[in-house]
């Protein structure tokens, strides 16, 4: 199959042929015929060729003689007037500020100072109060929450200043054991290790095809791919455990202020079957740490949720208890029993349909949400009411009884499931007087 290829003349053997490389690389090269070149060809010359991909390597079909440069003429000529008037004018101008609207030129008088009554009238850079004082600032805290988040409502520092709660600083590993590894290997091996690196065993079989087809094209051996996966696989488990120390070593010096998820994390990659006492006395360190600060932050997280419920802020509290600061974290019963009591007298038939879909969903997020049995639905609920309680009767099961929507029951665990299939009680096989009862 004919493609299309930038080829450079490089030299002349004879009468009948030419060397060529491709244009901008060393290969692929080879001959081409002289009588496909065009008339005028010299050494250097770019040009487009049509060559046939075979075997025994490329065969130029065709080449195209490359096109003319164009000269830049991009100059723009002048035709001047037999008069003796400059083609430029200058100006010069006197250092200084611009003259402003509302403020008085340098040249002409004073500007009017901000206590005249043309400051006071609004006309000057700051409006003041009657009285000349200045006008007393809005409060950050009586501004709505809307203004203080970004465009796409995300909390801003402001809102992480104001809640106590300070952003988790991210992982940034350094390269010093996986250095040590590479350094370690063969010179031979050491590209498979930097594959092994940058994607594991499958970044090491594109590697492969990618040299392999480079090599075809070039004419050369290509690389055996069986033999080179098994050095990589015995180079792979090194890679694994350097991999995880760096990223355990910068954990582990910022410890404190990393988040709970990415110490988790960590701790769950570590391979403690790898025999490595590095390896084991990290992952302990880290262990430690991820208990206490998991310990710390579960009992300030229920320390705020029990104080949005004493000032009776209900929707405050169950969105508080939504944001788990860990996966073990759990509300004490009692804290959880006041919070289901409060949703129960505050999902009333008395309470406005607006306050009723904001409750809702509130609690759709909440680790309560099965524990709440609203009472009955407003009276005059409307339509938009019903709509968005039937979309959440499935995380709210009491909101499926009064808007009668059928919600099917969560499964129960299969215990036939969890017992091997060698040892699952057999059916018995149908008897004769079984078969007659059954027909």
């Amino acid at each position: 199959m004919a493609t299309k290829l930038e080829i450079e003349l490089t030299s002349q053997l004879n009468n009948d042929s030419w060397t060529w490389r491709a244009a901008g690389a060393r290969s692929p090269k080879g001959t081409v015929a002289a009588e496909l070149l065009y008339d005028g060809a010299k050494i250097g010359d770019v040009a487009r060729a049509e060559v046939s991909m075979g075997l025994d390597g490329i065969e130029v079909l065709a080449v195209t003689a490359p096109a003319p440069k164009k000269s830049a003429d991009n100059r723009i000529e002048i035709i001047g007037s037999s008069s003796d008037d400059p083609l430029v004018t200058i100006s010069v101008r006197k250092k200084g500020r611009p003259d402003r609207p509302g403020r008085g030129s340098r040249e002409g008088g004073e500007r009017p100072r901000q206590g005249t009554d043309r400051g006071r009238q609004g006309q000057g850079p700051r409006n003041r109060q009657a009285d000349g004082e200045r006008p007393q600032r809005t409060n950050d805290r009586d501004r709505p929450a809307s203004q203080d988040r970004g465009a796409r409502g995300r909390p801003t520092s402001n809102d992480r200043r104001r809640s106590g709660r300070s952003e988790a600083k991210r992982l940034h590993p350094k390269e010093t054991h996986r250095r040590e590894v590479l350094e370690s290997l063969l010179p031979e091996h050491r590209p498979i290790g930097e594959a092994l690196m940058k994607g594991g065993l499958p970044a090491v079989r594109a590697a492969i095809s990618e040299q392999n087809a480079r090599a075809a094209a070039a004419g050369e051996p290509e690389t055996p791919v069986d033999a080179t996966l098994k050095i990589a696989e015995g180079i792979l488990p090194k890679i694994r455990v350097a991999t995880w120390l760096d990223r355990a070593e910068a954990a582990n010096e910022i410890a404190q202020e990393i988040s709970l998820k990415d110490l988790r994390s960590i701790l769950a990659a570590a391979d403690r079957s790898a025999k490595n006492q590095q390896v084991t006395e990290l992952a302990n360190a880290l262990t430690e740490v991820l208990n206490a600060r998991a310990s710390t932050e579960t009992e300030k997280w229920q320390k705020e949720v029990a104080g949005a419920v004493d000032e009776n802020r209900l929707v405050r509290a169950l969105r508080l208890s939504a944001k788990l600061p860990d996966p073990t974290a759990k509300l004490p019963t009692e804290l959880a029993q006041r919070l289901v009591t409060l949703c129960n007298e505050e999902m009333s038939a008395d309470t406005p349909s607006e306050r009723w879909m904001v409750l809702i969903d509130a609690v759709a997020q909440s680790p309560i949400r099965r524990h709440v049995q609203p009472t009955s639905l407003p009276s005059d609920a409307t339509p938009e009411l019903m709509e968005f309680a039937k979309e959440n009767a499935g995380r709210i099961p009491a909101l499926a009884q009064l808007t009668g929507v059928s919600v099917p029951p969560p499964p129960r665990p299969e215990i036939l499931a969890m017992v091997p299939k060698t040892s699952r009680p057999k059916k018995p096989a149908a008897t004769e007087e079984t078969q007659v009862n059954e027909d």
